[in-house]
């Protein structure tokens, strides 16, 4: 996903801010390495390891993202987002990421291009794309790419808005994000790798489990009580909802768990709008979106616009 970017109204939120070229640096912190390159035997850099960065997950919360203006259809930019580019952000393995790239002749066989040679890969059951232990694609996301490749992979109205870092904070005098680094809870998730809800607070959830195998996340983030806040703490128990509209006006409402985290695997139809309320408080994000990972760009610091942390209103 990069580019999921927000347009600045007042003070800043964040749920997801622009995913922008370098949400992070994707390669140079181990993304890209995580399996081996395109079209290479499927065995190649499968291996296990716990996500503290030994095996070369990233959980900082930087790496994946498509560029601001990819020149893909919508639907197109998000299954790419959602499944591939957490890999493939180039050039080793090959980049998923714009029209260019998916209209390229392809390095393994230069008669198709990278968006056949793609869906070759994701409906293959020899050599799937993603590789195990990623969850493979669905038939709807499939169909996505076939739908595109059949009509000769024209190109799309530009999905994402600019980038910026957030939303609207009710007029507040000062801002919410010039505050100092700290675990606002004061406790910190400690259950390793643990096959739960509340596991890994801060982290970027969707692109790690694409390349784990974990559950396929559309939405997914943490909610903290202020701005920078390193990755483990636990965030905002709530009552808080993350309130997800996708394009066609389809509402979904994620409640907030007892460390933070939001998460939902529901169909949700780019470009889509997200908010946080608490009651009659809320913090909306002013731009649309074409994919979920929020704590991608909203690390402890904040990243491409994101002023930091998805904040609580």
């Amino acid at each position: 996903m990069r580019t999921l970017a927000l347009a600045l109204a007042g003070v800043t939120l964040g749920m997801a801010a622009v995913l922008a070229v370098a949400c992070g640096d994707g390669g140079a912190n181990g993304l890209g390495g995580r399996y081996a390159a395109y079209d290479q035997p499927d065995d190649a850099g499968a291996g296990g390891g716990d996500l503290d960065g030994s095996d070369g997950i990233n959980r900082s919360g930087n790496g994946a993202g498509t560029g601001a203006a990819t020149g893909l259809p919508c639907d197109v930019q998000q299954l790419l987002e959602n499944r591939c580019i957490g890999c493939h952000l180039g050039p080793s393995p090959v980049a998923l990421l714009t029209y260019e790239d998916l209209t390229k002749p392809s390095a393994a066989d230069p008669a198709k291009n990278n968006a056949q040679r793609s869906l070759e890969r994701m409906q293959s059951a020899a050599s799937p794309m993603p590789p195990k232990p990623a969850e493979a694609p669905t038939a709807a996301e499939i169909g996505v790419l076939q739908a595109w490749v059949t009509a000769g992979t024209p190109k799309g109205a530009t999905c994402t808005p600019s980038a910026d870092g957030g939303a609207g904070d009710g007029g507040a005098a000062t801002n919410p994000y010039n505050t100092p680094v700290q675990c606002s809870s004061k406790t910190m998730w400690n259950k390793g790798n643990e096959g739960s809800s509340q596991m890994r607070p801060g982290g970027a959830c969707a692109t790690c489990h694409s390349m784990r195998g974990g559950p396929a996340y559309t939405v997914a983030g943490t909610v903290y009580p202020t701005a920078h806040e390193p990755n483990d703490c636990n965030g905002s128990p709530g009552p808080l909802t993350v309130v997800v509209t996708d394009k066609n006006g389809v509402v979904t409402n994620l409640n907030v768990n007892a460390v933070g985290n939001f998460s939902t695997r529901a169909n949700i139809a780019a470009p889509f709008k997200v908010k946080v309320t608490n009651g009659t408080k809320e913090r909306v994000m002013v731009g649309a979106l074409t994919a979920g990972d929020c704590n991608t760009c909203h690390t402890e610091a904040g990243v491409n616009g994101a002023p930091g942390r998805v904040m609580a209103p």
